[in-house]
């Protein structure tokens, strides 16, 4: 109904729509354009009809560099803003830079996030098994790592997948975590 609703808005801009993510509070969307002089005017009727928009980003140029840490912070404000498209593009970054246990436990966050990102666009069998594998990489891992509870994380992972049921969480930091 979303997706429809959000093509035919934009259709008549030579737009499209492409993977509709619905959160708690807020729907994401990839808005395909032939040409970048149609952003603005699309981007105002999706406005008209879904809400105010929060970010719009360019995703065929190259994100700016940061360190990892940065990254890692990024994605985990961005996880607990069920952003988790962009929390895995962000943590992504920091996964590249990094090596041995980190990027284990790197990539099972993202993991996470993209399960919640196929959660999103309704796909409980696809998310159930990503988180599978989620729960592989982060099984090894330290209590806290980048300043995060990475035992609560593995808890929440675990619960979802013994439940049979999908739902948001926020990572939390741990209690001498860098939230800031």
């Amino acid at each position: 109904m979303l997706t429809s609703l959000s093509y035919a808005a934009v259709r008549g801009y030579g737009a499209d729509i492409g993977n509709l993510r619905v959160s708690g509070t807020a729907i994401e969307l990839d808005l395909l354009l032939k040409s970048e002089d149609n952003l603005q005017a699309a981007t105002h009727v999706l406005e008209s009809k879904l809400g105010s928009i929060l970010t719009v980003r360019q995703l065929d140029m190259a994100t700016a560099p940061m360190d990892s840490d940065a990254a890692v912070r990024g994605g985990v404000e961005l996880f607990n803003e069920e952003r988790y498209w962009e929390s895995h593009e962000s943590l992504e970054f920091a996964w590249r830079k990094a090596a041995g246990s980190d990027r284990e436990l790197l990539q099972g966050i993202i993991l996470v996030a993209a399960a919640l990102v196929h959660a999103q666009k309704n796909e409980t069998i696809v998310a159930m098994s990503v988180l599978g594998r989620a729960r592989e990489k982060l099984r090894g891992s330290e209590s806290e790592r980048f300043g995060v509870d990475i035992d609560r994380l593995r808890e929440s992972v675990s619960r979802m997948i013994n439940d049979g049921r999908i739902e948001y969480f926020k990572i939390q930091w741990a209690s001498s975590g860098a939230a800031a």
